[in-house]
């Protein structure tokens, strides 16, 4: 089944199941209620079957024949007498002269299938408009990653994380990771909300971890939401919006900045004997100040458009990764392989059964949480083991009291009338089996 039919297939499992109702089912199938109950009715009586189309799988009877595709790839191809003629002329000719009645647009396909013909012509060059500099600090922040040997081979390949405002293109945020990853966006994030305050938009690429491209799941539609990554969640959660730019072009701003700093950077690291990643991400935050007091603007608007963040904000709630763990009768959570221990005061309710989330912080440390109730727990190193089954003695029956030699027999020591750990003889085998 492709992948239509698996999802009808499961609206209909869950249907039959009573997890959703039949308008439920209309709305992810984009069919009647009436309809549904007939897929129902097909389903009770053929199950998976009724989701496959009866010409699945079925030949079409306008499907231009093999040979004939054969024939008009040797005419075509090189060598053949039509290797330079273009469709439409070919189509002519191959009417007129060969005999081979086909649909021009046919044709054309067929010749892109066996790559006789280019599927395309080159795409056009495409123009922009310069897109004007917001207005106010705090706007938009265009943040990016820019993988580049940075220590031109005396230390590791590294990539570098910033942020860059679009209003006065002051530099916000510069981090070197070892990889573009998720600590160092939640880095910059926390650090230019702590700093700054929150911007109205981050300006971003559509880089997997910065926008999610998983299509929503009947789970997904019901509730009404789109997936998300960590780092979509992060700033929906802080009220921050996401725009996704179309083509490095749109956010070329902060791919100045790389080219910039690929000149400027690397050369100064270069003077300072920079060589490990603690060396350069100590080295930042002075070049950060001598470049945007060479380069940075005013803004056209002296307000600025940042949202202060509140100074109770729990920072480990908001920046970190989190995943979902249900909590076992014991109170503790399986967090790989290692067991979380949930403490709890007396009186407090029991959590066994419920879903608590875990989250990670750029540095590492975990919290747990239930909604946004921060959890005192203790991380253990394994769980302790059972004690080993103490097997019980055997009671000798009855039976056994009064015959030894039935009590000997049953173990195995009994063989040739005498007690002992005695092997049978090869006669006796067949006697004693």
């Amino acid at each position: 089944m492709n992948e239509g039919q698996q999802r009808k297939a499961e609206v209909l499992a869950r249907v039959t199941a009573g997890s959703i109702g039949p308008p439920e089912a209309a709305t992810l199938l984009r069919v009647t209620v009436r309809q549904v109950y007939n897929l129902m009715k097909q389903y009770e009586e053929k199950g998976m079957a009724c989701v496959v189309h009866g010409n699945t799988g079925r030949i079409p009877v306008h499907r231009t024949p093999q040979e004939v595709e054969q024939t008009i790839a040797q005419l075509a191809g090189p060598g053949g007498k039509y290797h330079d003629f273009n469709a439409s002329h070919m189509h002519e000719l191959l009417r007129d002269l060969d005999g081979i009645h086909i649909g021009r647009s046919t044709l054309d396909r067929i010749l892109k299938r066996l790559e006789v013909r280019s599927p395309s012509s080159p795409k056009r060059r495409t123009k922009r408009r310069r897109r004007e500099r917001s207005s106010a600090e705090g706007m938009m922040v265009q943040i990016d990653a820019s993988p580049h040997d940075w220590l031109e081979g005396r230390g590791p390949r590294m990539v570098l994380v910033g942020a860059i405002d679009d209003a006065t293109g002051k530099v916000l945020f510069l981090v070197f990771r070892p990889t573009e990853d998720q600590v160092g966006y939640l880095l910059l994030f926390r650090h230019v909300a702590l700093t700054f305050g929150l911007p109205i938009t981050y300006y971003h690429d559509r880089h997997s971890m910065l926008r999610s491209p998983k299509k929503p799941d009947l789970d997904d539609e019901l509730a009404g939401r789109q997936p998300q990554s960590e780092l979509q969640r992060v700033m929906d959660e802080l009220g921050v919006a996401s725009i996704a730019a179309l083509s490095p072009e749109a956010k070329g701003r902060v791919e100045r900045l790389w080219r910039t700093l690929q000149d400027r950077l690397l050369r100064e690291m270069r003077l300072a004997g920079v060589s490990t990643m603690e060396e350069a991400n100590a080295f930042l935050p002075k070049f950060i100040t001598r470049y945007n007091a060479r380069f940075a603007v005013a803004p056209a608007d002296p307000n600025t458009a940042w949202v202060p963040v509140r100074p109770d904000m729990d920072l480990s709630y908001y920046f970190s990764v989190r995943e979902t763990r249900t909590v076992a009768n014991d109170h503790t959570i399986s967090w790989y392989r290692k067991p979380i221990l949930l403490l709890r005061r007396a009186g407090e309710t029991s959590l066994a059964k419920q879903k608590v989330t875990v989250h990670t912080d750029p540095e590492g440390a975990l919290h747990v949480y239930q909604g946004k109730q921060r959890l005192c727990h203790k991380v253990l190193e394994k769980r302790p083991e059972r004690p080993a089954a103490v097997p019980a003695p055997e009671v000798p029956s009855e039976r056994a009291k009064q015959d030894p030699k039935a009590a000997a027999r049953k173990a195995g020591w009994l063989y040739g009338g005498s007690v002992g750990p005695q092997r049978p003889q090869a006669g006796d085998r067949g006697r004693h089996a």
